[in-house]
């Protein structure tokens, strides 16, 4: 495994909130500029980012990242707008600390394996370039998640979320059926966090998963790009991310 390059897509508003001016994704057929699909595959993890202002004039934001194949989201909330940098290290932060306690609270890694999945993800990370894009295909779940924001905020008569309004809401949202379109064309059903999980035990957790693959290398997680991968085989005491839907309430 690679190392793994990374997109940011900014939509218009979140380039404008940072004052920045973003180049475009290149197309190489000079169609759907600003507007390219965004890909997540062996080599490269690209998320959509957007900010939205909780409520009119209220200098309360919240920026809201899907990432392109497990549309699992992540909120952050700001109250002014920070440098790219400072953006860029907040969204990598609460990647992979979402991301490592949804592997350990899953049985897919050991709790006491955190420090070396930090590690891998930090050294893993190659290129991380940002654009001005909206991919349109996952637009509509960033809409949705905006949606949830200000509803949410506005129910409980707040401007802004706080740690447990952060946590509570990313993981409604990721908790529910997301439909994208799949190779084939067609559009699949899934749920975000077993795809997540899938991409950082494979990226992430060299030699520490917990699930057992034949033909793989014993604590290796097989390629969930390559359309070859062996079908995974997970000891009894191991849960089932096929069984997500069933627990994830629980």
């Amino acid at each position: 495994m690679g190392a793994t390059n990374v997109i940011f897509s900014a939509t218009n508003a979140l380039n404008k909130w940072l004052k920045l001016d973003l180049p475009r994704i290149p197309s190489s057929d000079g169609k759907r500029i600003g507007t390219q699909p965004l890909l997540t595959d062996t080599v490269t993890l690209s998320w959509q980012c957007h900010v939205v202002e909780n409520a009119y004039q209220s200098g309360k934001y919240t920026v809201i990242a899907v990432e392109s194949y497990s549309r699992f989201t992540m909120l952050l909330p700001f109250d002014y707008a920070p440098k790219q940098d400072e953006l860029q290290q907040a969204l990598c932060f609460q990647w992979i600390y979402s991301l490592f306690e949804l592997m350990a609270d899953n049985g897919a890694v050991g709790w006491e394996c955190e420090q070396q999945v930090v590690d891998q993800f930090y050294q893993g990370l190659n290129d991380i370039c940002w654009y001005r894009n909206t991919d349109l295909s996952i637009n509509g779940h960033v809409a949705d998640a905006e949606q949830w924001v200000k509803q949410t905020l506005n129910d409980q008569g707040k401007n802004e979320l706080d740690d447990d309004l952060v946590f509570d809401l990313a993981h409604h949202i990721n908790s529910m059926f997301k439909r994208a379109p799949a190779s084939s064309g067609k559009k699949v059903k899934f749920y975000p966090v077993p795809r997540f999980i899938n991409d950082g035990l494979f990226r992430f957790a060299k030699g520490l998963s917990e699930f057992k693959y034949e033909g793989a290398v014993a604590g290796d997680f097989l390629n969930p790009y390559d359309l070859n991968t062996v079908k995974q085989t997970k000891p009894d005491n191991v849960v089932s991310l096929a069984d997500y839907a069933l627990r994830k309430n629980k």
